[in-house]
């Protein structure tokens, strides 16, 4: 590995570009509309973020090592991007386009896929209920970690990478979302109560209450204190596992971990977020598209040798 290539910077200004067009567009929207900003939310991303930037000065001029800039660089990226597609999605969820659900469960009809008996099956398991709870919550900080170990001990463009691609199919997922707008299975069907016995899922009828509220107009607060998600099709959990896979296929140590880990994240989608299985499909088509839409041109530059296997076998 050169380890004096600065290359790894190069896509930093058009990141930089982009976090500040999409505040931009925010800022804008939110002026125009009845919409209302806690800006006292902000206070948490303003200072982690600065206390990033001051350590990546640090280590790009008076310690220079690239990796721990890269880190901190990408880290900061990743959190600001972050605060702004969230603010984004709330508005695009406000578009109020009529749903495709109906779309979404004739798919799933299609391939022979019934909702009620996959998340019933796991209802009367309880102990499967918290397993697949546990797991799905956990996709957050695997992207936490991907970052950290690239930037640490992948080639020095993986980590830059792979926000890239993060933030990239955010965007996709976001605007998908907003001109096809879904409230997924779970706030289509609305079972029963008494459907999920002693199983409780991460995302319930009330979480997904943000949503139906962003749509009617009852909901035009915006805070980054406690964003909830609300992208249904395309799945961004499906997304971030199948970036994970193939972010961390190049580390050895983690490859196999992480690919079981996040195809039983993907497995716990209908369940713990309550999505069509047409979401997952919808959100892994995203990912792939992203991710070779970011390949560069020579894989030699950025994978390892005996690592590629599941990027050339795709």
């Amino acid at each position: 590995m050169v380890t004096d290539d600065k290359s790894y910077r190069s896509s930093w200004p058009w990141k930089a570009a982009g976090i500040l067009s999409l505040t931009l567009l925010n800022a804008i929207w939110i002026a125009a509309t009845d919409f209302r900003f806690d800006y006292p939310s902000l206070a948490n991303l303003i200072g982690m973020t600065a206390v990033l930037a001051l350590v990546a000065t640090f280590y790009r001029y008076k310690r220079p090592n690239a990796r721990f800039e890269i880190l901190c660089v990408e880290t900061a990226f990743l959190l600001t991007f972050s605060a702004n597609a969230a603010v984004t999605s709330y508005l695009v969820t406000s578009l109020n386009l009529p749903l495709i659900d109906g779309h979404l469960m004739a798919f799933d009809r299609m391939i022979g896929f019934d909702w009620e008996a996959y998340v019933g099956f796991v209802n009367a398991r309880p102990a499967i209920g918290t397993v697949s709870s546990l797991l799905y919550v956990t996709t957050l900080s695997q992207v936490a970690l991907a970052v950290l170990m690239l930037g640490l001990t992948g080639p020095l463009k993986s980590a830059g990478r792979f926000v890239s691609a993060v933030a990239l199919s955010a965007l996709a997922c976001i605007v998908i979302s907003g001109l096809l707008p879904a409230g997924g299975a779970l706030a289509t069907i609305a079972p029963a109560p008494e459907f999920f016995g002693a199983n409780a899922p991460v995302v319930d009828l009330a979480y997904k209450q943000t949503f139906f509220d962003l749509r009617s107009g009852a909901e035009r607060l915006i805070s980054l204190d406690n964003p909830r998600g609300l992208i249904a099709f395309p799945s961004y959990h499906c997304t971030l596992s199948v970036l994970l896979i193939l972010a961390c296929w190049p580390l050895r140590y983690l490859r196999w971990p992480v690919l079981v880990v996040n195809v039983l994240i993907i497995l716990t989608t209908p369940i713990d977020g309550g999505h069509h299985l047409a979401d997952a499909f919808g959100g892994v088509a995203v990912a792939l598209m992203v991710w070779f839409a970011l390949q560069p041109r020579s894989r030699q530059a950025t994978v390892p040798a005996d690592g590629g296997s599941l990027e050339q076998l795709l």
